[in-house]
């Protein structure tokens, strides 16, 4: 398993309701962009690709492994907000805030940390996502 090939699948996944995502922003205000969609992919594929990790390598290898990747923040199961600012082709990190707390808004809950360990982690999900 190449850990690239596995965060480009992840980068590529379409298979949103884009319709239902468009009118819960539209609904609450929120001006999507595909920053959004690239950042709720990662935060999705990321924590499933961390399960599989743990599955055959145990949590603490499987963190190792993504915090080797700069996946993760540095001793931290939360997705790095640089990782993430890279993939959204953004020169901020607060364009990375900007868009959580969009998605936290319609409904997604994420945890987020901040600091040189923080990061961001999904640990929820809104009742008209179809994960």
């Amino acid at each position: 398993m190449r850990i690239e090939d596995e965060i480009k699948n992840i980068i590529e996944k379409k298979d949103y309701d884009f319709w239902e995502f468009l009118k819960k922003a539209y609904e609450n205000n929120i001006k999507l962009d595909i920053g959004h969609f690239i950042l709720l992919n990662i935060l999705i594929g990321i924590n499933d690709l961390y399960n599989k990790l743990s599955e055959k390598f145990g949590e603490e290898e499987a963190r190792k492994i993504l915090e080797r990747n700069k996946i993760f923040a540095k001793n931290s199961d939360f997705i790095s907000g640089e990782f993430l600012k890279d993939y959204i082709d953004r020169k901020s990190r607060v364009a990375v805030h900007n868009r959580i707390k969009d998605l936290k808004t319609l409904g997604f809950k994420i945890e987020s940390k901040s600091g040189p360990f923080g990061g961001y982690k999904i640990v929820g999900y809104p009742e008209w996502f179809k994960k």
